[in-house]
């Protein structure tokens, strides 16, 4: 306002009081909020840096809450092998009780509660997840842990497979006990070993001939183009089941291209993989073919003939040289036991054996003979009991109920279940023993992912701490040296209040002059 005039000492006086009023503002600002620093407006250096750190420690904050998570999970997947580990005592010791024992019965009834343990195993391993991971429940459940914010800085942690001792990615073997049995048929003074195959008597199984009916001095190396009977895109069909094959006819193709072709299809279908497909005088001959499988013949056009579809019978291998491991009963691996009365045993592996290996090995045992005859190893017993054992992934034969058969002179069978002689009890002993070190060694691995994922989260935890104290050192307020600021402010204010006062008394004379 310029038509106001005001002296030197009063215009002096209020601008003292008006910094002073700011400055009590200010001061009174920052006793409220604890902070030096407000806005940027306050020192810009200083709240964008305390910004920066404030913001990393938010990230790590929430990285802290995962790596906590990750604690739980690993202490989840402890607490599982710790309850494993228990249960693999008690197996051990139902094994050992069945070791002790000749009873037939008990040991079937020590076997079935190995088996129930096995079971809680796979049950206690299912169980040990954490917010849907599982470290013990094998694929898919690997734990990865960051602990930076761009996750530069990690943690993996394999998971490992207790949920299906059955499976091949099992990460330790137990089997369970199963069970023996052999098939027992009185053959007046035999026993007949069952093997559940009978071979074929047609000599024309597995057999089939492509007669070509029209064309002139036709070999192998002529092409397709050569035979009336087919043309340029037809295709002849192989299916057995829900599979099926094609192969498709091309002029410039000679015969025996086109053999091949079929030959390669007919293999893929299952059981046929030794089939073989020539051509020879006038005609293709498919022959070894185990499977029954359709061949067919569809036309691309409409002047070629071809043949008529037909179903052509799989031929079956002559018994005694049948594979093991080529019938439904066996598997690679599968193990058959003999123990004779007199204590003496011996094993038979039946990978790459065949029927009649298996006949000499039960043969060569003392007051054995046995022979291969239709579908059964036909055995004779002359002077004492003999006991079959079956172990593995097949059925066994005939070996599908759980029991073992003891075959006497007198053929009458015994039945008994599981673990039926020591060497299978020792066996199942050395796997418990086995899966122990092995549990103990994952133990001991997730043990150190543990201790490592604690020692990073204690980091953590003081890294946010020094990131926090650093910013506030930035923009904290010192509240004993406000307060003593605005103790020191109000006094000025009140003294140059009373100093403006005195300036303004020089007018007041004045005015009391005029009245």
């Amino acid at each position: 306002m310029s038509d106001i005039t005001l002296t030197a000492a009063v215009r002096s006086n209020l601008s003292t009081l008006q910094n002073t009023a700011s400055l009590i503002s200010q001061t009174s600002e920052r006793l409220s909020t604890g902070n030096k620093v407000n806005s940027a407006l306050d020192n810009p250096n200083s709240f964008f840096t305390a910004s920066s750190l404030n913001s990393r420690a938010s990230d790590l904050s929430n990285l802290q809450d995962d790596i906590g998570q990750s604690v739980s999970t690993l202490d989840a997947a402890d607490k599982g092998i710790g309850g494993i580990n228990k249960l693999l005592d008690a197996a051990k010791g139902k094994a050992n009780q069945a070791l002790q024992s000749k009873d037939e019965s008990t040991r079937a009834k020590y076997a079935e509660e190995f088996n129930e343990l096995r079971t809680q195993i796979e049950d206690i391993a299912k169980d040990s997840g954490y917010k849907g991971k599982n470290l013990l429940g094998g694929d898919g459940n690997d734990l990865t842990v960051k602990f930076n914010e761009d996750g530069s800085s990690q943690l993996k942690i394999g998971a490992v497979d207790y949920t299906d001792l059955d499976s091949e990615n099992s990460s330790f073997t137990l089997d369970k006990i199963g069970s023996t049995k052999s098939s027992v048929t009185e053959r007046n003074e035999e026993a007949a070993f069952s093997l559940g195959r009978t071979p074929s008597t047609d000599p024309n199984a597995g057999k089939f001939d492509i007669g070509i009916t029209a064309g002139a001095a036709i070999t192998g190396a002529s092409n397709i183009s050569a035979i009336n009977q087919f043309e340029e895109g037809d295709k002849i069909t192989l299916s057995a089941g829900d599979q099926k094959f094609e192969v498709e006819t091309k002029d410039a193709e000679d015969l025996d291209a086109t053999a091949l072709k079929i030959q390669t299809e007919l293999r893929k279908i299952d059981g046929n993989d030794a089939a073989t497909v020539t051509f020879n005088v006038d005609k293709f001959e498919i022959s070894g073919a185990n499977e029954d499988f359709k061949i067919g013949y569809e036309a691309a056009g409409t002047t070629a003939t071809g043949f008529t579809d037909t179903n052509v019978a799989g031929e079956e291998k002559l018994l005694a040289t049948t594979k093991l491991e080529d019938l439904d009963a066996f598997k690679s691996g599968d193990v058959i036991e003999f123990q004779l009365g007199d204590g003496n045993k011996s094993s038979f592996d039946v990978t790459g054996k065949s029927v009649s290996d298996l006949a000499t090995a039960i043969g060569g045992l003392t007051g054995v003979t046995a022979n291969v005859a239709d579908d059964k190893i036909n055995i004779d017993v002359t002077d004492q009991d003999l006991k079959f054992s079956f172990k593995g992934d097949g059925a066994g034969a005939e070996f599908s109920d759980p029991k073992k058969n003891e075959i006497g002179k007198d053929l009458d069978a015994v039945d008994g279940r599981g673990w039926g002689d020591d060497d299978l009890i020792e066996k199942s002993l050395e796997q418990v023993r086995t899966a122990q070190t092995d549990l103990r060694a994952q133990a001991s691995t997730f043990g150190t992912n543990l201790s490592v994922v604690t020692n990073r989260q204690d980091f953590t935890s003081d890294l946010i701490n020094t990131l926090q104290t650093g910013a506030g050192k930035l923009t904290l307020a010192d509240s004993n040296l406000e307060g003593a600021n605005l103790a020191a402010l109000n006094t000025q204010n009140s003294i140059a209040t009373t100093t403006l006062s005195l300036a303004t008394q020089a007018g007041q004379s004045v005015l009391q002059l005029i009245r």
